[in-house]
C-alpha cells in the first residue's frame, strides 16, 4: 500500500523522466546552460541563449578584475589569500564549469534521452521496477536538496548580508567601503557612488551564478548516478530470473535466450550511460576536487585568523563556507563510491547465476557479462583519480597538510 501511494503520481514515462531531472533542469535553465536541443520552442531556445550570455558576462566581470587584483595588488599574504587567490580559484572553477556545461550539452542531451528510454521500459514492465527507480530518484533529489540548501545559505551569508550591512576598512586616513569581491582599480575606480552600488549588485548576481553552477554540477552527478543505480538493481533482478523466468511477469512467456539477450542489452545500456556520465563529469570533478582542496586550505587559514581577531560574523560565515565545500567534495566522492560498488555487484551476481540450468550452450553467453563486469567503471576526476571515500580522505589530508604549511610560514 505504501509503495502504491508513492508511485501514483508517476503515470507515464514522461512523468518519470520529468520527476528525475526536475531539479537539474531548473538549475541549468536559471544559468542558461540547459541544452538547446532539449528546448521545446524557439522562444525557450532564445531565452536560454540570452541567459547563458548574461551568466558568462557576470562570471567574467568577477573573474578578470579579481585575477588582476591577485597578481598586481601589493599587500600581505593573508589578504592575498582572502581577497585574491581564494576568490580567483573559486571563480576559475566556476568559469571552467560554465564552459564544460556549454560545450558538453550534447552529452547532457544524450544522457537525458537515455533516461527517457529507461523510463519507457520501466512503465511497460509494470513490476517492482518503478518502486526501485523511485527510491533511487528520491535519494538523488535529497542529495541535490541538501547541496542546494548548504550552498545558497553560504551565498546569503557571503554575498547578500554584506550588501545589507556594508563593510568598511580604514586605510590611512580614508574609510573605504569593501566590495564582495576585489576589483583592480587600474580598470575602474568604484569608490564613489553610484559605481560602488552598481558594482556590488552585479557582483551579488555573479555570486548567484557561481553558487548555482556548483549546485548544478552536484545535481547532475547525484541524479545521473542514482538513475544508474536504479537500473543496476533492476538488471540484477533480471539476472536472478534468468534460469526460470517465473519471478518477473514480463519474463513468463520468454525463452532463456531472450531473457539473456535482454540482460546483455540492459547491461550495455548501463555501461554506455555511465561512460557518458563520466565523460560529462570528469573535468568538472577535476576542477572541483583540486579547487576545493586549495580553497578548504586557504579559507580554513582565514577562518582561524578572523577567529583570533574575534570577528564572530566573519568566522561563522567562512566556517560554513568551508563546511559546504567539504560536504560537496564528500558528495562527489560518495557518489563515485556508490557507482563503483554497484558495478562490482553486477560482476558478483553474474558469477552467482545458475548457468548450468540453461539449455544447450546458452550458458556461454554469461561469460560476456563476466568479462564486461571485470572492468569496473568508476567516476574520475579528470581521469587522474577515482572518486571514492578513500579519495575523500586523501583530499582532506592534503588540504590539512597545506594548511599546516601555510600556518608555519604565516
Amino acid at each position: 500500500m505504501r509503495h502504491q501511494k508513492q508511485t501514483t503520481f508517476i503515470t507515464s514515462a514522461e512523468d518519470g523522466c520529468k520527476y528525475t531531472i526536475q531539479m537539474t533542469r531548473f538549475f541549468l535553465r536559471t544559468i542558461g546552460v540547459w541544452p538547446l536541443a532539449l528546448c521545446e520552442t524557439r522562444r525557450e531556445k532564445l531565452g536560454c541563449a540570452i541567459v547563458a550570455a548574461i551568466s558568462s558576462f557576470l562570471l567574467l566581470f568577477l573573474f578578470i578584475p579579481c585575477i588582476l587584483c591577485t597578481f598586481l595588488m601589493k599587500t600581505d599574504l593573508i589578504t592575498k589569500l582572502r581577497f585574491g587567490l581564494g576568490a580567483s580559484t573559486y571563480m576559475l572553477m566556476a568559469v571552467a564549469k560554465q564552459y564544460i556545461l556549454l560545450t558538453r550539452s550534447k552529452s547532457i542531451t544524450e544522457c537525458i534521452i537515455q533516461i527517457r528510454k529507461d523510463w519507457d521500459r520501466i512503465m511497460l514492465a509494470r513490476e517492482t521496477d518503478l518502486e526501485i527507480m523511485l527510491d533511487n530518484v528520491k535519494f538523488g533529489r535529497r542529495l541535490s536538496i541538501v547541496c542546494t540548501v548548504s550552498m545558497y545559505t553560504a551565498h546569503v551569508l557571503r554575498n547578500v548580508l554584506p550588501f545589507v550591512k556594508p563593510r568598511t576598512q580604514i586605510i590611512g586616513n580614508e574609510t573605504v567601503r569593501l566590495l564582495l569581491y576585489p576589483v583592480y582599480r587600474g580598470l575602474f575606480d568604484v569608490r564613489n557612488s553610484p559605481y560602488f552600488e552598481i558594482t556590488q549588485i552585479v557582483q551579488m548576481m555573479g555570486g548567484y551564478v557561481i553558487y548555482t553552477l556548483t549546485i548544478s554540477a552536484c545535481s547532475i552527478a547525484a541524479v545521473f548516478v542514482m538513475h544508474t543505480r536504479g537500473q543496476i538493481r533492476i538488471l540484477m533482478l533480471k539476472m536472478d530470473d534468468l534460469a526460470d523466468g517465473k519471478k518477473r511477469q514480463s519474463a513468463c512467456n520468454t525463452t532463456s535466450a531472450q531473457r539473456l539477450g535482454d540482460i546483455v542489452r540492459s547491461h550495455v545500456s548501463i555501461l554506455s550511460f555511465v561512460a557518458r556520465t563520466d565523460d560529462l563529469l570528469n573535468k568538472m570533478c577535476f576542477a572541483d576536487v583540486f579547487g576545493y582542496t586549495f580553497l578548504i586550505c586557504f579559507l580554513s587559514l582565514y577562518t582561524m585568523t578572523v577567529w583570533e581577531q574575534r570577528k564572530t560574523i566573519e568566522t561563522i560565515t567562512f566556517f560554513l563556507i568551508v563546511t559546504c565545500f567539504t560536504f560537496n567534495t564528500f558528495i562527489f566522492c560518495y557518489i563515485g563510491d556508490v557507482l563503483a560498488e554497484e558495478c562490482l555487484e553486477i560482476g558478483i551476481k553474474s558469477y552467482m547465476i545458475d548457468w548450468y540450468r540453461l539449455p544447450g550452450k546458452e550458458g556461454l553467453g554469461i561469460m560476456l557479462m563476466m568479462q564486461m563486469s571485470n572492468a569496473t567503471i568508476k567516476l574520475t576526476a579528470g581521469k587522474f583519480m577515482d572518486l571514492s571515500l578513500a579519495s575523500f580522505c586523501s583530499i582532506m589530508k592534503t588540504a590539512l597538510a597545506y594548511l599546516n604549511l601555510l600556518r608555519t610560514f604565516t
